[in-house]
């Protein structure tokens, strides 16, 4: 009989700690958590098991209007994983209990192209369009990212300046990456402009890239003079970016923090 309610009582009490656990107010949580120095959240309320947020910032680019939920399918890998959706997209984000480490899966980020691009000094013209991170796998370590695969997508790219409109459809950028550099490949999406080419960045901030872009005998007389602006003309509606230099230090910081 003594033994039978021992455990009855043992049983009891672990399903108080779980209870009391996953109850837990997520601010007492946060200190524990081992986010990279450049996101910041604010308007964190909830639980461990779901709650929002009213805004993240990783370094300058916010997310907004955030809902995240527990997923307990990874328990038995020792690791406390959340789903989150935002207002430009969504995310898992595993934490390893055991050694700290943060793995970001499944990410997807959408911004206005003329949102970032106050980001970018020096434009020639000033972009449009819509810009589509998605990141397949990223590993956090020490707060830091050691390893990064993923694809940029720029929907509508164009430009909107004064007297230069157009559109030239969706193009895409494969990149992985690593504390030590990028290097990514870059093609068009059946899109007004035949694009393909590839380059790198190094953590140093010297990058190289070379691309080629093959142009209908149609193309907009608009189109035509940004393209004789920005790249080289080789042979009839044949041209090419080569290009290689260091990036801006305010950008090389963002992009390798």
């Amino acid at each position: 009989m003594i033994g039978k309610l021992w455990k009855f009582t043992l049983f009891f009490l672990l399903c108080l700690i779980v209870a009391l656990l996953f109850n837990l107010p997520i601010q007492q949580v946060l200190p524990w958590v081992n986010l990279p120095d450049q996101v910041r959240l604010s308007g964190v309320d909830g639980t461990i098991i779901d709650g929002k947020a009213d805004e993240v910032v990783i370094d300058k680019f916010p997310l907004r209007d955030i809902e995240y939920h527990y997923m307990p399918s990874c328990i038995p890998l020792l690791k406390i994983c959340y789903r989150v959706d935002y207002s430009q997209g969504k995310v898992e984000v595993a934490y390893d209990l055991l050694n700290g480490d943060t793995e970001v899966i499944g990410a997807r980020i959408e911004y206005p192209v003329t949102e970032l691009s106050r980001y970018v000094p020096n434009l020639v013209v000033r972009p449009a369009g819509r810009l589509e991170l998605q990141i397949n796998d990223l590993a956090i370590v020490a707060g830091k990212p050691t390893a990064l695969s993923g694809k940029l997508v720029w929907r509508d790219l164009g430009v909107d300046d004064e007297g230069i409109r157009f559109n030239v459809g969706d193009y895409e950028l494969d990149f992985t990456g690593s504390p030590e550099g990028y290097e990514f490949d870059l093609k068009d999406l059946d899109a007004a402009l035949d694009v393909y080419g590839d380059g790198k960045v190094s953590a140093d901030g010297q990058y190289r890239m070379a691309i080629r872009i093959i142009a209908r005998d149609d193309l907009e007389p608009q189109v035509r003079t940004v393209l004789n602006a920005l790249a080289r003309a080789e042979g009839n509606n044949h041209y090419r970016v080569d290009q290689a230099g260091r990036l801006p230090n305010q950008l090389r910081n963002q992009i390798f923090p």
